[in-house]
């Protein structure tokens, strides 16, 4: 293995096996998950955002969630993953 490879090991079973998080099919992938930003990036070559993250979710439960984080402060079609902390503008 080369120097500027990376390794990942498996979630466990029980996890989700794309983001390394307990949840549902129909729901979206944890996309604050160290695994699931490693994992995207090194297949990708860029970090995952809530929409990759809801990618595989129907309409429905997409913009429930979209509804969701822009109520928590989230700029997703910015492609932003945490919410904007108070006193910082949104970069």
């Amino acid at each position: 293995m080369s120097e500027d490879t990376m390794m990942l090991l498996r979630p466990a079973a029980d996890r989700c096996q794309i983001c390394a998080a307990k949840h549902e099919d129909h729901l979206p992938h944890n996309a604050q998950s160290l695994y699931y930003q490693m994992s995207f990036q090194m297949q990708h070559g860029r970090g995952p955002d809530w929409n990759d993250a809801m990618a595989h979710c129907s309409d429905e439960m997409r913009a429930l969630w979209r509804n969701a984080l822009i109520e928590k402060g989230v700029d997703v079609d910015g492609g932003k993953v945490n919410p904007v902390k108070d006193g910082e503008a949104s970069v």
